[in-house]
């Protein structure tokens, strides 16, 4: 017969399953709010890709990185895009 319990936080292992959301950007601020709100939700740090990359993959990423921000700026209006037909002759097709 056991006359007292302890029981601490660190004496049961959590039990948790991670799950992947795809949120629209719209709605991403509400729903961390709502999440961070959840006493029972951990989140989780996101990995840091970019320090696993080689030199070369790290140039690519900042290649893709920049393309996408320019992209950006086209749609808010505060660059223009060029005609394809431009780039094709820079690359001489």
């Amino acid at each position: 017969m056991i006359n007292s319990l302890n029981l601490t936080s660190n004496s049961f292992t959590k039990l948790m399953k991670q799950v992947t959301l795809n949120i629209p950007e719209n709605k991403l601020s509400f729903f961390m709010t709502l999440i961070e709100s959840l006493n029972f939700v951990e989140l989780a740090e996101s990995p840091n890709v970019e320090a696993n990359l080689s030199s070369d993959q790290k140039e690519t990423w900042k290649n893709v990185k920049t393309g996408f921000e320019e992209l950006k700026m086209v749609e808010e209006g505060k660059s223009k895009a060029r005609p394809i037909e431009s780039l094709f002759e820079e690359l001489g097709i």
